[in-house]
């Protein structure tokens, strides 16, 4: 507990206390258990440089785009020169999301992805840009998407072709529509771009997408250098720090080392050497360029999510409405049943998805530094990482875009206000749902290979699944066979009794799914239409494996030793809250396909559990939020503030503003007769 006192603070007193005092264990020791006293260090250092270090302090009034801009890249460079980057904090760099999307987002960029997809798909001729990366001489970004193709990116039209009269690469846009565009960091800031390109060699021969390393800005004058068009996007419906661009080609020439080679080569002559000839392990190169960004969005939202429950639950205990009689006290809206079904569920699937998103980011920082440094691509785990990326990315993103809405609308009027700070938190996550692969495109890719794996199923072969995320469906028909048999709301919400019911719905839906892609293409379908004719079934099956994945490390979250007999309770009915509300959403398949017979009982014992633990977690939901909670200055909203002083913030966030107070310049002409 010494440890406790000296690494987290106490929090400020004021109407809070009367739900503080009500909670069944203390919030600081289990903030500690939870985050690990290496990540609570991390916090404190991290929240006392935003606090006192002038590029943090928030303007007091508007602001221009391009301050916009100009601040960011000014935290960028007080949070490099503290060592705070996503390639040394790892998952503790993602808490900055609670402070600003644009500036974590940005610097994920330069110092994650960006150097990742270099490691990954470069060799040591490249090394050196990773060097100017991180001593802040170059500033490089990702140019995928184009103006008129972004999820389907074999249609990139940019075209890399090989000359071998100058040995060089000539980069050509050939109209506006494959212009290079949404580049974070491109339009103001970047000197060089990972380009990705359509290789042409000297025969004419299209030898598809492959990444160039391009400087396009010289530093000298911080101008495009001739032949390259850049411009930036504009002012976005948030995260408007990153200043994305877009850029032009006009047969603009590049040095042939430009090419990240590790997967394949082109010669000082022109001939196209494969250096890795393993089709499986090329792929799985490509996708550790790719998949490294996508895992990071559940992260994201999570810190997204954070923010908002916490604003929701701390307001919603201190705002007054009605009460038994007119005679009585008005109660805190948080005490009505119906704003415990509102708000509860959301604070369950905040833990759901952090503890998922941290464990799942672990995994992946694991795999490319044992990648990096040991040489080993064990490409089972790779595309694991990938599939996983591509159900959880939507999924998670999904989850915080409406439980965002729904917190915000728990507040009522006032969270509408700006100051509440909703719009901005919803406008930051609301690029989660598009970026690094749009939702319901990049899902299709989970849906794929998990029907390759029911084809391993059905030839009794392994399922290669080392991460476990689906290694279940070796068992699928007997899983199948099960059916719902709980008899009591108690043993139905039991977590791992919910599992069974997750492991029973992918499977279901992965052999229906199977099946329907199978009689499509017997009714002599391409290949092509029956893709675009089993997309809906599809998506639902990809969604209930992104679930089931959430709700598994959940339940060994639990398993953990580390956690105290009280703190492991309350996490139960959290577990439990977040798999019931989802399963009540899917109580039309549980019927409909026979999991659970008509007098069974599931949805009865599914509401009335998610009642129950509604009303078992109010003298808790404070403080457990106060567990995630970053400080009053970086949560930046009066209704959330951790001193429960609502209506005093509101009061000084108002008259703070003297514009407020005074009579427009306009005012004659409010009255006609004026």
């Amino acid at each position: 507990m010494s440890i406790v006192s000296d690494l987290i603070r106490d929090l400020p007193k004021g109407p809070l206390d009367t739900y503080r005092k009500r909670a069944t264990f203390d919030w600081k020791s289990f903030k500690l258990t939870l985050e690990g006293e290496d990540n609570v260090r991390f916090q404190e250092k991290l929240w006392e440089l935003v606090r006192i270090n002038p590029a943090f302090q928030r303007p007091t009034g508007p602001i221009s785009l391009d301050e916009v801009r100009r601040r960011c890249n000014a935290q960028i460079k007080v949070l490099c020169d503290n060592n705070i980057n996503a390639v040394h904090a790892r998952e503790k760099f993602f808490y900055i999301f609670e402070y600003d999307g644009s500036l974590s987002v940005k610097l994920s960029l330069i110092h994650s992805a960006v150097p990742v997809a270099i490691l990954a798909l470069g060799t040591k001729q490249h090394h050196h840009f990773v060097e100017e990366l991180n001593n802040g001489n170059y500033m490089c970004c990702l140019s995928l998407t184009e103006i008129s193709h972004g999820s389907n990116a074999r249609g990139i039209r940019t075209t890399a072709t090989y000359d071998i009269a100058t040995r060089s690469f000539i980069l050509h846009t050939p109209d506006f529509e494959a212009a290079k565009c949404w580049s974070g960091g491109l339009g103001k800031c970047a000197t060089h771009a990972i380009v990705f390109a359509q290789l042409i060699t000297p025969d004419g021969v299209n030898r598809n997408l492959h990444l160039f390393v391009v400087p396009i800005r010289d530093p000298k004058t911080h101008l495009p250098f001739p032949g390259v068009t850049i411009g930036d996007m504009g002012e976005k419906l948030g995260l408007n720090g990153i200043d994305n661009g877009f850029m032009i080609f006009d047969k603009y020439s590049i040095s042939r080392i430009c090419l990240l080679n590790r997967t394949a080569n082109v010669s000082e002559d022109g001939k196209y050497v494969l250096a890795v000839k393993d089709g499986r392990r090329r792929y799985g190169l490509s996708l550790s360029a790719l998949s490294s960004g996508r895992s990071t969005v559940p992260l994201m939202c999570a810190h997204y999510m954070i923010l908002a429950v916490t604003i929701a639950t701390r307001y919603c205990a201190v705002r007054k409405q009605f009460g038994p009689t007119d005679e009585d006290d008005e109660l805190p809206i948080i005490e009505y049943q119906t704003q415990q079904w509102r708000i509860f569920p959301h604070l369950a699937a905040t833990y759901a998805i952090k503890i998922f998103s941290t464990e799942f980011y672990k995994t992946m920082i694991e795999f490319i530094a044992n990648h990096f440094t040991k040489g080993d691509l064990n490409t089972d785990i790779q595309i694991e990482i990938h599939v996983l990326s591509c159900a959880t990315k939507p999924l998670c993103s999904w989850i915080a875009r409406d439980m965002i809405q729904d917190c915000r609308e728990s507040c009522g009027g006032h969270g509408y206000l700006k100051m509440s700070r909703f719009g901005e938190i919803r406008a930051d996550n609301d690029a989660n749902c598009t970026y690094e692969g749009e939702n319901n495109v990049i899902i299709q890719q989970a849906s794929h290979w998990l029907l390759t794996q029911w084809t391993n199923v059905i030839n009794g072969q392994p399922v290669p699944s080392p991460l476990g995320s689906a290694d279940f469906l070796v068992d699928a028909e007997q899983i199948l066979n099960t059916k719902f048999n709980q008899s009591t709301v108690e043993n139905t919400l039991k977590p791992e009794n919910l599992l069974l019911t997750f492991k029973w719905l992918v499977c279901y839906y992965l052999k229906k799914t199977y099946q329907h892609v199978k009689d499509l293409k017997s009714n002599g379908m391409s290949d092509f239409d029956i893709r675009n004719n089993s997309q809906i079934l599809a998506r639902t099956l990809s969604l209930v494996y992104g679930e089931h994945a959430l709700m598994m490390y959940f339940i060994k979250c639990l398993q953990d030793p580390k956690w105290k007999v009280n703190e492991r309770e309350v996490l139960i009915k959290l577990c439990s809250l977040f798999g019931a509300v989802t399963l009540e959403k899917r109580l039309g398949d549980l019927y409909g396909c026979a999991y659970a017979s008509s007098n069974s009982n599931i949805n009865v014992f599914l509401r009335e559990g998610i009642i129950t633990l509604c009303r078992d977690l109010l003298d808790n939901a404070v403080a457990l939020v106060d567990v995630l909670a970053p400080p009053d200055f970086v949560l930046n909203s009066p209704l959330g503030m951790s001193d429960g002083e609502v209506y005093k913030h509101m009061k000084e966030w108002l008259f703070r503003d003297k514009e407020n107070l005074e009579r427009p310049s306009w005012w004659k002409e409010t009255r006609s007769k004026l």
